[in-house]
């Protein structure tokens, strides 16, 4: 009888070992899984600048080219031909 209760209560050991070493598992994903949120995370807020930077940068872009076209086409309009003195009129594309 006697080793019947030592077994179970070497069983219950056993138990609360595995469980103890299960418990130590789940919080080491737990805290590996919480650190690659916080990575994707912080990825994610670094695309989005980039984006919004790349956005910027485009919409100055467009900007440039049309304040260059209107300057061509100012200039295009100022031209005279000298020895007839008519203004220039560029050809439609």
């Amino acid at each position: 009888m006697c080793d019947g209760v030592e077994a179970l209560k070497w069983q219950a050991a056993e138990q609360i070992r595995l469980a103890a070493m299960e418990k130590a598992y789940a919080e080491r994903v737990r805290e590996l899984t919480r650190r690659e949120m916080e990575m994707a995370q912080s990825e994610f807020a670094r695309a989005r600048q980039m984006w919004e930077r790349a956005r910027e940068e485009v919409e100055k872009a467009e900007r440039m080219k049309e304040r260059a076209t209107r300057q061509v086409d100012s200039t295009c309009m100022e031209i005279t031909c000298h020895s007839c003195r008519q203004r220039f009129r560029p050809r439609p594309a």
